[in-house]
């Protein structure tokens, strides 16, 4: 079985080369960069790349720092070199040592995003900005912003539900914890529940902690405060990841709840809602 971080290097190092043939060969205003290899392709390899400089403590190519999708990489390769051997040959030295690192260690590098189903009455436009941005931060290097998002990514699930359910807004930004603790209320997860099976118990308990975590993760590693340490794309994943599998459970537990008629939408928001 082939390796399928491998293969994404491999194919976007060749259509590179083929990309950097038909500029040469085109050279005018109606060239297609994106022909052979599309921006997202592109992407998805050159932050594997960036996270495989992390941990082997280099520094990262300058022609990938410089550029965020094929046009801008052939157009930065063609500057710096107009032999066509030669920038062909760039080409693949962006890529080969890793390509032959990956190999021989046999590392399988993935960006996966775990997807956020939203409920109707939760599909507000913040909900959905905030889940865009955590992935964006991801995608783009932003590793402090995604935690920061990660983190409003809760926060704002866990608000709407209690104003579903309650009728009145939070003000402010309360203790994450606290406001996670609410919430569970309303959602009849309190891990201490004998009526709940034991390891359902097991995996409220772990949410806890998870948002306990993710809490004091984006108040030492965020945008929002100063500093303490610097996120890697590995830590960004991990806390963006987590974070959409809360609220992931948050929704479906609502909408189960709801069906089960144990929580009810505040006489306000009844009043909103389209029969």
């Amino acid at each position: 079985m082939g390796n399928p971080t491998v293969d994404l290097l491999e194919k976007c190092k060749n259509d590179l080369r083929r990309t950097y043939d038909n500029y040469l060969s085109t050279r005018n205003d109606s060239v297609d960069f994106n022909l052979f290899l599309d921006d997202k392709d592109f992407r998805k390899a050159r932050l594997i790349i960036f996270k495989l400089c992390e941990k082997k403590s280099i520094e990262k190519p300058q022609e990938l720092i410089n550029s965020r999708n094929v046009e801008e990489l052939i157009l930065t390769i063609h500057f710096d070199t107009s032999d066509y051997a030669e920038a062909l040959n760039l080409i693949s030295t962006l890529f080969n040592s890793f390509i032959d690192d990956i190999e021989m260690k046999s590392i399988d590098v993935q960006i996966v995003h775990i997807k956020c189903e939203v409920p109707e009455e939760l599909s507000y436009n913040h909900i959905l900005e905030d889940i865009s941005k955590c992935e964006n931060r991801v995608e783009t290097g932003d590793y402090s912003g995604a935690l920061t998002s990660a983190r409003s990514l809760i926060e704002g699930v866990c608000k709407e539900i209690i104003y579903n359910i309650e009728g009145q807004d939070v003000e402010g930004s309360p203790n994450l914890p606290k406001l996670f603790k609410r919430v569970r209320n309303h959602l009849n997860l309190d891990p201490s529940n004998e009526a709940l099976h034991q390891s359902l118990q097991q995996v409220i308990s772990g949410l806890i902690q998870v948002v306990q975590g993710l809490n004091e993760v984006r108040n030492i590693g965020g945008d929002g405060h100063t500093r303490k340490v610097s996120p890697s794309l590995h830590h960004a994943l991990l806390v963006v990841n987590s974070a959409k599998t809360v609220v992931n459970f948050l929704f479906d537990t609502y909408e189960y709840q709801r069906k089960l008629g144990k929580i009810h939408l505040s006489e306000v928001v009844s009043s909103q809602t389209p029969n």
